[in-house]
């Protein structure tokens, strides 16, 4: 390695290197506080997952804390972990190295607040923390930086949570509407379809009344009598005509308002797919703003949740995953139960008892379940917050302001 010639400068040290290539320090030689943001924003929990299970590992039932935590310990020294992930940041980063390898500590401390104001962090973090030249007063800074944005994100968390329970909210009233609109379309077939059996009669009986008039034969009636059931037979034909003719138009009617109930619906279920669309990419959002992007002690923000056992009990079934998904990216471990006390009490009991905190819902949720947690909470001494709804705001928030219980 070559020979690093050190200058002070006031606050910052600034190491000179040759003027080639700049020289990249293996992962495990990276400062310690800087590795936690550099796993956590450069390489995704698949990718971690991948180094593991290739080195022996088995991480198939493992959440995403658990795999962050493995993995920070491995990286502590050289071993066969840790020169895997070496490779794999100098190949996924090779272009951005290629790119900053030439840079000056003052040319990457411009690149750097470029960067943030870019939003392009994680390749260009990489090749700072690095490289052998930096002085540590820049890496401080650096890290400070990235530290800062974990506390931004919580900010944007909140209204990104405030914003998708609006978006819930107006996805089940249009869900709604459109049972309603759909159970309308289908009396309106059922009274399409009548009145087409009502007109096809009414063709029947004006047939039969023709035919009748013409097989009458006068050789067979007198004229007045014929006279008169001719006349009867006028009137029926007119009003068996007139009958058709308003059939046919109710008909028409009734056609037009079943095309404009179906472009409506067809209108609603392309809204109804489209807030589809923009639930889940809140919910993205809302988890990777939860994520653990910073070494995991009492500075972190979800410190408090990390490898605690949550278990939420009744809710909208539907929306299991998206409770399992806020509660696991905030570094708990989930657990549910829907509610239902018909099976008895006994599993339930054996969830609390081995929960760190339990979370009940109150408006979707059967007054017996409501009783019988507060009760069991009390017996093993647990903690337990009751919502007045389940939305994904209201457990989010639940988390997020109950940790003073969980420490």
């Amino acid at each position: 390695m070559p020979k690093k010639v050190i200058v002070n400068k006031g606050k910052d040290t600034v190491s000179k290197q040759p003027e080639d290539t700049a020289i990249l320090q293996p992962i495990w030689t990276i400062y310690s506080n800087l590795k936690c943001p550099l796993i956590g924003m450069c390489l995704s929990i698949g990718e971690q997952r991948r180094i593991l299970k290739k080195n022996g590992l088995s991480v198939k039932k493992e959440t995403s804390y658990r795999i962050h935590s493995i993995m920070m310990a491995y990286l502590e020294k050289e071993n066969k972990v840790s020169k895997k992930t070496d490779r794999l940041f100098k190949h996924k980063y090779r272009k951005d190295i290629a790119k900053y390898k030439n840079f000056n500590e003052q040319q990457l401390k411009e690149a750097w607040q470029d960067g943030l104001r870019a939003g392009a962090v994680p390749g260009l973090l990489y090749a700072i923390v690095s490289r052998t030249d930096i002085s540590e007063y820049f890496l401080q800074n650096v890290y400070g930086d990235v530290h800062m944005m974990g506390h931004l994100n919580i900010e944007e968390n909140i209204k990104s949570r405030r914003s998708l329970n609006v978006e819930v909210d107006v996805n089940r009233k249009l869900a709604k509407r459109l049972n309603r609109e759909k159970k309308r379309t289908k009396e309106l077939k059922q009274k399409n379809k009548d009145t087409a059996k009502s007109l096809a009669d009414a063709n029947l009986q004006l047939a039969a009344e023709k035919q009748k008039r013409e097989s009458i034969c006068p050789a067979d009636h007198d004229a007045e009598g014929l006279k008169t059931e001719n006349l009867k037979s006028k009137n029926r034909i007119r009003e068996l005509e007139t009958h058709l003719f308003n059939a046919s138009k109710k008909k028409n009617l009734i056609e037009g308002e079943k095309r404009k109930l179906q472009i409506k619906m067809f209108e609603m279920e392309s809204t109804n797919r489209l807030l589809a669309d923009e639930l889940d990419r809140f919910v993205s959002r809302l988890l990777e703003a939860m994520k653990c992007k910073d070494e995991c002690d009492e500075t972190c923000p979800e410190f408090h949740l990390c490898e605690k056992r949550i278990l939420i009990v009744g809710g909208m079934t539907k929306m299991k995953k998206f409770y399992r998904n806020i509660v696991e990216s905030s570094g708990g471990s989930f657990d549910y139960h829907d509610g239902y006390m018909k099976g008895g009490n006994n599993n339930l009991e054996e969830r609390i008892a081995k929960s760190d905190m339990i979370l009940c819902s109150v408006n979707c949720n059967s007054h017996n379940a409501c009783k019988r947690v507060k009760k069991l909470c009390k017996k093993y001494n647990k903690p337990v917050k009751m919502l007045l709804n389940s939305s994904l705001n209201a457990i989010a928030s639940a988390l997020t302001e109950n940790y003073a219980v969980l420490n």
